[in-house]
Formats: C-alpha cells, structure tokens, sequence
C-alpha cells in the first residue's frame, strides 16, 4: 500500500500562491543580500545595501568575538561565525516566529532508507564531473590560495561549518519557506512492489513511484518520488544555489544549478538536508583532493 501524496496546506489556493512567490522574492532577495557575491552589473543601490549589510554583520560579529576573548581571530573563524548567523541563526529565527521552526518542519529529520543509497550512487556519478571541473582555468586559482593560507586543517574545518550553513539555507530552510504552509511535506512514500528488472533496480533507489493516474508534470514529479506542491521550492533552491556561485570558476558554476535543484531533490526524496550536505561534503572532498594531486 502506498500512502497519498496529498499534503495540501490549509490555504486556498490564491492564497498559497501568493505566500509561496513573497517567500521566493524574499528568500531571493536575503540571499543575494548576504550570501551572494556582489557583481558588477548589480544596480548600484543593491551593491550599497549588499556592503552595509555584510559590513554591518561582520562588525557584529567582530565585536562578539572580542568579548569573547577572540578578537584577533582568523578569517576562517569570522567567515564561518558569519555563516552560521546568517545562514542558519537568522533564518530559523524568522521560520520560528512564524511557527514554522520546528526542527522536523525546516528538514532535521532521519533519512529514509535509500537515503545513504543516494549519497554512494551520487558520489560515483559525480567523479567524472569533478574531474572535468577541477581542470577549469579558475578553480585552482580560487582555492589553492585559500588552502596555502589557512593549513590543511583549518581550510577543511572551515568548508565543512560553510557547507554545513549553506545547506541548511538551501536544502533545509528554502525547502521549507519557500512551499505551502512554509514547512516540509509528510515524507514521500516509497514503493518496492515491482518484481525483479529495471524497475525494480529503480525502486531501490526511490524512482519508479507509482504515477496514480497523474499528468503533465505530476507524472514526472510522482515518478521520482517528489512531494506533492514541492517543485517551485526545488527551483528557487536550485537558482540561489547557482547564484551563490556567480564568480567562482565557470566550470563549477555551470554544475551548480542542475547539481542545486538535484540536491533539493534529493533532501526531500530522502527525508532529510543531511543527505545532501554529506553528498556534498564528499564530493567537494574529492574535487579538493584531485586539485591538490593535479598541482
């Protein structure tokens, strides 16, 4: 028996649409303030309020550090402190004052079962992409300089507290705001009733749902296993993923929004944000270890 992927929010539908495109004009906007690199075709008043905000937070936090007895801290920690604030600390604090901060409701959940499947298959399906990018003209030139400052050490601890933030942004917070009812779906049923084959193979994997008579794009939805109303949430988190990557290497930013909307994939399809954060986590391992090899 496979459960209903009915979740409709408790809104009507003019409603619902009018809170879920203001929860992408304002998600857009947040990140292009804080998360963004600025660039140089942005409007010159958006540029201006980029650097007072981004100015005004690290301040902050250079001031918070000071009282803490780490006022000469490196700019790793400033960075990944500015990360966390702005990444996780204010976005769930917004969700939590609109009753939406449960943990289960912004994707702190534990993964289903094809969740580590996902994280394996993905990894080996990545490596020929990681190979082609770390080759880019620009990739080296962005991170090798970062690695050579900060030590082995401290440039992997500052990856994995940036990634951590960013994906509870991407795939945890936006996944949540950025849907009906502004909170995660009830977890997406998984069929395993087809016999041995193909089929089969895919069920492993979470694909091949039953499309229970659906059409146009809810048979595609359905067929991976997609929440139902969940496809405005996995764009808008595929384009600010990609935007966040403006100005790195043009390798890695052309992988970026496909890699982005299959990742807000992925953490609804497997129940959890972990799911892609570690998929990340991993394949942005291999890619800084190719780098390192290839020097």
């Amino acid at each position: 028996m496979v459960d209903s992927y009915s979740n409709t929010p408790p809104f009507s539908p003019g409603i619902t649409r009018f809170t879920v495109a203001t929860a992408i004009v304002v998600s857009a906007g947040y990140t292009a303030a804080f998360l963004a690199h600025p660039m140089p075709w942005w409007p010159e008043s958006i540029r201006t309020l980029n650097a007072a905000l981004t100015q005004g937070t690290h301040a902050g936090l250079r001031a918070g550090l000071g009282m803490l007895g780490a006022a000469s801290a490196s700019a790793e920690l400033r960075g990944g402190a500015y990360i966390i604030v702005v990444s996780v600390v204010i976005p769930w604090l917004i969700l939590t004052l609109a009753r939406r901060g449960r943990p289960v409701d912004v994707g702190f959940r534990r993964p289903n079962r094809v969740g580590w499947r996902v994280v394996v298959i993905g990894f080996a399906l990545a490596l020929p992409l990681l190979l082609w990018m770390v080759q880019g003209p620009r990739f080296p030139a962005y991170y090798l300089p970062r690695l050579d400052r900060a030590g082995t050490w401290v440039f992997i601890l500052y990856y994995v507290v940036n990634m951590s933030g960013e994906h509870f942004f991407f795939h945890g917070v936006l996944l949540a705001a950025c849907r009906g009812g502004h909170r995660w779906p009830a977890p997406a049923p998984i069929a395993t009733n087809a016999p041995s084959g193909p089929r089969r193979a895919l069920q492993w994997l979470g694909l091949a749902q039953p499309i229970d008579g659906a059409h146009g794009v809810a048979r595609v939805t359905r067929w991976i296993g997609l929440p139902g109303g969940c496809v405005p949430a996995v764009c808008t988190s595929g384009a600010l993923f990609a935007l966040i990557h403006v100005g790195k290497d043009p390798r890695e930013l052309a992988l970026s929004l496909p890699g982005g909307i299959v990742l807000a994939y992925v953490a609804y399809r497997t129940n959890s944000w972990l799911i892609p954060f570690v998929l990340h986590l991993a394949t942005a391992g291999a890619a800084c270890a190719m780098m390192v090899a290839m020097r």
